[in-house]
């Protein structure tokens, strides 16, 4: 299979390292504005790399798109003379809708993506749309690829911004939560290993749980919580600080925030 990946950033790279690994073997056309990202990868029989986007995009079946969305209208600019015909776009651009894409690119074939950081280990999850003329076949491929990365979630695209709060930018809440219950392991005098390790374990182990049982979380929060036990004082902690809301508001802050700036994307093109 013939791939491009337009883009060697902090998504495309996950991509290109996570497809160097997959078992079907691939042709990979990269491009990158700057050429010396390009350099670990020169070398590497499977890999091409080359002098333009178009070349890119001429090359490959299916083609990443996966610049800043700052960066869209020069790219746009660059590859806007390429024949898409019988090919797919897959666009990992934030703000930049299918239609967009259709009409910039004169192309029929279309897929929006929400990839997140944890596709790094392919422990990954994406949100992904595909337009109406993706066929079966199509769709089937562009899933296979982003297997690669993880778990896969097909979404409506209008609900991209939500998307984004929840998965691609959630993460980053992941990190803050476990980076404060490792230094409050610290306070109570644990060492950053042993506090570490009891956390990323613990949380690890919940969500397993949580996948394979199917429960509410409710249901096991109430199986750890005893009467006057040491939970039950926590979670009143909790309710009483506001950490439920806290959280919300987070996540809904984010998805406004998405919101606008894909307006404002678009307004700009």
């Amino acid at each position: 299979m013939k791939v491009g990946i337009i883009g060697i950033g902090n998504i495309g790279s996950i991509l290109l390292k996570r497809f160097l690994q997959m078992e079907s073997p691939l042709k990979l056309y990269v491009f990158n504005r700057s050429p010396q990202k390009l350099d670990p990868y020169r070398e590497l029989g499977n890999v091409v790399c080359c002098s333009s986007g178009a070349e890119a995009c001429e090359q490959a079946k299916i083609v990443f798109l996966a610049v800043k969305p700052q960066d869209v209208s020069a790219l746009f600019e660059q590859i806007k003379e390429v024949d898409f015909t019988g090919k797919v776009v897959v666009s990992t651009m934030a703000g930049i809708s299918i239609k967009v894409i259709e009409e910039e690119l004169n192309v029929e074939k279309v897929v929006r993506i929400m990839p997140n950081i944890p596709g790094m280990i392919g422990k990954g999850v994406t949100g992904v749309s595909f337009s109406s003329a993706v066929s079966k076949n199509g769709r089937d491929l562009v899933l296979e690829l982003l297997g690669a990365i993880g778990n896969t979630v097909e979404v409506k695209e209008r609900d991209f911004a939500a998307v984004t709060a929840l998965s691609g930018s959630g993460p980053a809440f992941i990190f803050v939560i476990v980076e404060a219950l490792i230094d409050i392991g610290l306070k109570m005098g644990l060492s950053y290993d042993k506090a570490r390790e009891l956390i990323l374990d613990t949380i690890i182990g919940s969500v397993e749980l949580l996948k394979v049982k199917g429960n509410h979380p409710g249901e096991f929060r109430h199986l750890v919580t005893s009467p006057s036990g040491t939970t039950i004082e926590g979670i009143y902690s909790l309710e009483r600080e506001g950490l439920r809301g806290t959280i919300m508001k987070t996540i809904l802050d984010t998805y406004i925030r998405a919101g606008k700036i894909n307006e404002e994307i678009e307004k700009s093109l």
